[in-house]
């Protein structure tokens, strides 16, 4: 007997599998569980472990049909009848079929399919359809192999008579499913045939042909058949459903006999989301609101996401959620427009996620740089691209292909300029020329422009751009060179294959080739990873679903040879479909479209986009299940979801939906939020919409506190991150930090944590960007250094490996080894350009060497006896801060440390010698000291060793013994690191380093440093220049107290002027 178990929870069902399962030999795999995909095979596997406090090896499958057909395959007639007859199981495989049906003509009303393409793509829809029936009316499938018609109608009658046609053509060479089904049905009798396999337990509902056929089967075979399904709450009688749904269909009942079981319990949680679910299905009353269920508002859909992370982080920093317990979902049609925003969002907040819906692939580099190379291929006029410069520099620029060959955006513009000066507009040569439909005279080819550009070489020539006031000198003429050589090899490469016909697995073969030779893949892109997996797809094409029966049917059509434009049509057709993450396991939250995740039980479910679920349905008269229903039941699976979306969620359930732009205010409110807010004030409870501003930081957020709300930031510290952005010198309270839990500190960034005090604040707390105004000139510098320049690349090629290594490596051609090797990673990583004179950058790297080397030799002989020190620290620092312990966890390994015996040497480069910079320079020697001290006791002392890069000149300028480095002062350190980040006192290195070139006494510190904080900085007036560098969004300060005022009057704790004396007073005589 066929078994149906219907419930309203989802743990009913996990529960029940385990009930099935319990007395399973554990050594057989007795039992099938049919699933949609790994998120909920991974659920089930948690819940069953959970209650019964052991693992199972359960045996899990996902393909139906397959698991039919290896079933069948047991019964020797069954066997014996697809061995002798071709069942289609892939849809790529019967689209073709058909396409070749289409092509023939023998079909009537299918002529005006006339492109490749079109066709195709005609025979793609019909495929789908024929399965959608398959799954929901297969009453329809019926309906046709009786040779009658479902619709009178003649309108729907027209439509339906083009797919009947076009189905009955499709199986004239071979069986469809429903042979399978009625020879399956012959073979039942009254003994029944014991396998291995005892139950089928399938989750969620089964397409109607499976259920024909699982009935039959476990008539010939000792099995059982459970289908767990959700029941569908939208055809219950409630004031809320009724509400939803006034016209409800009855959709066709299965004419297979069922024993239904229907377990519909009330839900135990206590909150007011437990009793919305209990009155949706027994109309019991509501219980007071609370957080489990909102209805929030906002501008945007980017907003809507916005809102989400706030309420997610709100739970996982306040509630200990686990992330693998919050679903975030939306409906399917929605999935490309939030998808974006939720990868941004929850990757800018290192959330994990898993989404199980595929992206829009459409959108992607690799898809769009494999689309244009197929476009190479063949135009849309079904011949050979015209190569015009359009197109290929389009291929050329995009960022795939760039990788591949290592072009920069230079070489690109390069190109540009060469084909507008040479006037190249078609073709690649002479002979491409012919072969097109343009007048001659017009065309000038690559090959042609190349040719020209080659006499300008050799005569230094210039060409004059008809679009610019002054001549084009091309003075990289190799970056030229190397992009036609590409455009060559494309063309061909291109040629070699054109009007050729292959099989469509050798298509795939060719064109993997061509991807790998033109096309950077990524294998930890997931599309890239997604479109490896297609080719590999298409390389066994045409596949059955037993490999190991021999197919003649199928053998003719994967040896059957085609042209390329066919093969494109199926390629993007098959790469473009949506498919879903299945083999992603489930590791954080899950992001899903709503359709997927109607049996996975979850304590928090966000479900964005809700307004759409009444929005404008797309009606296809081409899809027969739309027009039998009647537009509704596409209306009532919507609601469908949203109820068991509702049923799923068993802490919180969050409706997010974005406000419409209309004049019409009640427009602009969903008619289905409207409907359960209605129901719920019709109850009594005042339930109202959360409305949001348009940012996070709008200060009409602020204005009133709402008690309802979760997100509550901090009214007085978000003023001081406005009025930062706004540069006012507003005055504020800021209040202070607690410090309580381990300080990691990488060594290397010690300075940093005195550097900038509030990052923790306002990044942490606020999460407010920071970008610091005063550091814009350096962001400049930077830029500007992308112009190569050889002695400063030079000078960085030294800084990355070190320079005693150079300095004592007498073998020039292992240096020049290692620069070929820099050189060519920082090409690979784009950092700078392939057309790098590298000759030229090694005779001046060995030129400096030698400089330095020969004042090494004469001044520093002892050199050459360093060995490099291997010191790494690990280690916890307790400290006694304000009547509490701090942990600090120093970690990292020290650099350019090198020793003899144990006097130990900082070895670094300078650019140049700046004069002022002396204290700073004492101050780091004497940290790197107290590092080395804490990892090392016998230390005897620590000299710094300056390498000046402009003079090649060594100098030993400072220098510290054992017993001038006092250890305790690394405690003293890591105080100042607690103050300063705690307190609201704005005090930072540099401004101590000022001050101590001011005073001749410590005690004069604190004055100087008050002094030097209120001193006037001109501010960097912001410009265009600087909008890459700093968006809207951000706050922009400088650390001085002009633009940093607060009501403390700079009272200085007593405690950090203390320490801040102890620890400065041996740098103040320099």
């Amino acid at each position: 007997m066929y078994k149906i178990y219907k419930t309203n929870k989802i743990s009913n069902i996990y529960n029940k599998v385990n009930e099935l399962i319990r007395n399973d030999n554990l050594f057989k795999k007795e039992t099938i569980i049919l699933v949609k995909n790994n998120i909920l095979s991974d659920e089930i596997k948690k819940y069953l472990a959970t209650i019964n406090g052991i693992s199972y090896n359960l045996n899990i499958k996902h393909n139906t049909i397959k698991t039919i057909y290896n079933i069948s395959i047991e019964n020797p007639n069954i066997k014996k009848f697809l061995e002798n007859n071709t069942l289609l199981f892939y849809t790529e495989t019967e689209t073709l079929v058909l396409y070749y049906i289409l092509k023939d003509n023998q079909t009537q009303n299918t002529s005006q399919f006339q492109s490749t393409k079109n066709r195709y793509a005609f025979a793609s829809k019909m495929i789908n359809l024929f399965h959608k029936y398959y799954s929901k009316f297969l009453y329809l499938i019926d309906t046709w192999r009786s040779n009658n018609f479902l619709f009178e109608d003649k309108n729907k009658h027209y439509y339906e008579s083009i797919q009947k046609e076009i189905f009955e053509q499709l199986f004239v060479n071979q069986i469809n499913i429903l042979d399978l089904q009625e020879k399956i049905k012959k073979e039942i009798t009254n003994t029944k045939q014991d396998i291995e396999t005892k139950r089928i337990i399938i989750i969620g509902e089964s397409r109607e042909i499976d259920r024909k056929i699982l009935h039959s089967l476990q008539q010939i075979f000792n099995i059982t058949i459970y289908e767990l399904v959700l029941k569908d709450i939208t055809q219950i009688h409630s004031n809320l459903i009724n509400e939803l749904i006034p016209i409800k269909i009855t959709k066709l009942q299965p004419t297979i006999q069922l024993t239904k079981e229907i377990d519909i319990q009330s839900f135990n949680e206590i909150n007011f989301l437990s009793s919305l679910k209990n009155n949706i299905i027994k109309d019991t009353p509501l219980s007071n609101l609370d957080d489990s269920f909102k209805i929030i508002q906002a501008k945007t859909k980017k907003r809507e996401v916005e809102i989400l992370i706030n309420n997610i982080l709100h739970s996982t920093q306040n509630n200990n959620i686990n992330i693998n317990d919050i679903v975030i979902t939306y409906l399917a049609k929605d999935m490309d427009m939030y998808l974006p925003y939720i990868e941004e969002l929850l990757s800018k907040y290192e959330l994990a996620f898993t989404i199980l819906d595929s992206q829009d692939i459409l959108k992607s580099k690799s898809i769009i740089a494999l689309k244009q190379l197929m476009k190479l291929f063949i135009s849309n006029r079904g011949t050979i691209s015209n190569f015009n410069r359009k197109e290929i520099i389009e291929f050329l620029s995009n960022i795939k292909v760039m990788n591949k060959f290592n072009i920069s955006t230079n070489e690109l513009e390069y190109l540009i300029k060469f084909s507008d000066a040479m006037n190249i507009n078609f073709g690649m040569n002479k002979t491409h020329k012919e072969k097109l439909s343009y007048d001659q005279n017009f065309l000038n080819s690559w090959e042609d422009g190349f040719n020209r550009f080659l006499m300008s070489l050799i005569f230094n020539d210039k060409y004059e751009c008809n679009n610019c006031n002054e001549n084009i000198n091309f003075q990289d003429p190799e970056s030229i060179i190397k992009l036609i050589s590409i455009i060559r090899s494309l063309y061909e490469d291109i040629m070699y294959f054109k009007d050729q016909k292959y099989t469509i697995h050798e298509w795939a073969e060719i064109i993997d080739i061509f991807i790998d030779k033109y096309i950077k893949l990524d294998d930890e892109n997931r599309i890239d990873a997604y479109i490896s997996t297609k080719i590999q797809y298409l390389k066994t094409f045409s596949k059955d679903a037993n490999e190991n029966l021999y197919k003649d049917y199928i053998i003719k059509i994967k040896e059957k040879k085609v042209d390329f434009s066919l093969f494109k049509a199926i390629f993007e057709d098959t790469i473009t479909q949506k498919t879903h993450q299945l083999n992603n396991k489930s590791t954080g939250i899950l992001v899903a479209s709503c359709d997927k995740i109607e049996y996975l039980q979850k304590s928090e479910i966000h479900f964005l986009g809700t307004h759409e679920l009444d929005s404008n349905i797309y009606f296809d008269n081409m899809d027969l299940l739309n027009e039998y229903y009647d537009y509704i039941n596409l209306e009532q699976e919507n609601i469908s979801n949203l109820i068991k979306i509702i049923f799923a969620a068993t802490q919180k359930l969050y409706l997010y939906y974005s406000q419409s732009q209309y004049l019409n205010p009640d427009i602009n409110n969903p008619k289905i939020i409207n409907k359960i807010i209605n129901h719920i004030k019709d109850t009594g409870l005042d339930i109202k919409i959360e409305t949001h501003p348009n940012e996070n930081y709008d200060p009409e957020y602020f204005k009133c506190n709402k008690a309802n709300y979760l997100i509550n930031y901090d009214t007085e510290a978000f003023n001081i991150a406005k009025s930062l952005q706004k540069g006012q010198s507003s005055n504020f309270k800021q209040k202070r930090l607690t410090l309580n839990k381990q300080i990691t500190l990488d060594i290397e960034h010690i300075n940093k944590a005195i550097t900038n005090p509030y990052k923790y604040f306002y990044e942490e707390i606020l999460n407010v960007q920071i970008k610091d105004t005063s550091y814009i000139n350096d962001i400049k510098e930077k830029q500007e250094e992308q112009i190569i320049d050889i002695d400063n690349f030079n000078y960085k090629l030294m800084s990355i490996i070190s320079i005693h290594e150079y300095i004592k490596n007498n073998t020039n051609e292992h240096i020049l080894e290692r620069i070929n090797n820099i050189i060519e990673n920082q090409i690979q990583r784009g950092i700078i350009p392939i057309n790098i004179k590298k000759t030229k950058i090694k005779e001046e790297f060995i030129r400096k060497l030698l400089q330095i080397k020969n004042n090494i030799d004469i001044n520093f002989q002892d050199f050459f006896k360093m060995q490099k020190a291997d010191i790494t620290l690990n280690k916890n620092i307790f400290i006694d801060f304000e009547d509490k312990t701090l942990e600090f966890k120093l970690n990292g390994k020290l650099k350019n440390i090198y020793k003899i015996d144990n006097q130990y040497f900082y070895i670094y480069l300078e650019k140049k010698d700046y004069g002022q910079d002396k204290i700073i320079k004492k101050i780091n020697l004497y940290m790197l000291g107290l590092m080395i001290k804490t990892a090392i006791t016998n230390i005897k002392s620590i000299k710094e060793i300056k390498i000046n890069y402009e003079t090649s000149k060594l100098s030993i300028e400072n220098q510290y013994t054992n017993e001038e480095i006092n250890h305790l002062d690394i405690e003293n350190l890591l105080k100042q690191i607690a103050y300063i980040s705690s307190h609201p006192t704005p005090i930072y290195k540099d401004l101590i380093q000022k001050s101590l070139l001011k005073i001749e006494n410590i005690n004069e510190l604190p004055i100087a440093l008050k002094t030097q904080i209120k001193y006037q900085q001109k501010s960097i007036s912001i410009n265009k220049n600087m909008e890459f560098i700093l968006k809207d969004k951000d706050i922009t300060w400088c650390p001085y107290y002009n633009r940093f005022r607060d009501t403390h009057d700079l009272n200085i704790e007593a405690n950090l002027e203390t320490l801040l004396q102890n620890f400065y007073a041996k740098f103040i005589k320099v």
